[in-house]
């Protein structure tokens, strides 16, 4: 049971924090450059950074990872009593309001003044809220799908009226 929702899990995970990396990145080169920073000789190498190191495990530990297990448990509850073509359309609403939602929260919430300093424009939160689409459905691409457990049909017993 676990071996596919596991692995569709780690990879919905990755590809959604990768996203926002790439995107908070540019957001952060963006404001630099408006400023006046030649920012064009480092994009790249600061991108990379990102991805691989400093905001790669604080995104994801604090926003996406339990965001999305919020997400996609509540959508599992949901699943068997919704049709079927429901099911990937509810996961990328699922999972890109768990993103947006949880920004702001975490913000909030952050002993520093803003965990992701890129969204203070929102803009910036809805890009990557929308790594959380994108990596929803593909989680509800790649995880089993939870049927709906049908019982059995009633049986009517018949039983011979007794004489009295």
């Amino acid at each position: 049971m676990f071996r596919g929702y596991v692995p569709a899990f780690l990879l919905a995970l990755v590809l959604s924090i990768v996203w926002g990396s790439i995107v908070q990145s540019q957001y952060n080169l963006a404001a630099l450059a408006s400023i006046g920073a030649d920012v064009g000789s480092v994009r790249l190498q600061v991108t990379l950074r990102d991805i691989f190191s400093g905001f790669f495990p604080t995104y994801g530990g604090y926003i996406v990872l339990p965001a999305l297990a919020v997400a996609f448990i509540a959508v599992a509850l949901l699943e068997p009593r919704l049709p079927h073509a429901a099911r990937i359309p509810l996961y990328a609403i699922a999972g890109g309001l768990a993103i947006l939602l949880a920004i702001p929260l975490v913000n909030a919430l952050s002993p520093v003044a803003l965990l992701v300093g890129a969204t203070r424009e929102w803009s910036c939160a809805v890009w990557m809220a929308a790594g959380g689409v994108v990596s929803s459905v593909l989680y509800a691409l790649l995880a089993p799908v939870r049927v709906r457990h049908v019982s059995a049909p009633a049986v009517l017993v018949h039983t011979p009226d007794r004489p009295g």
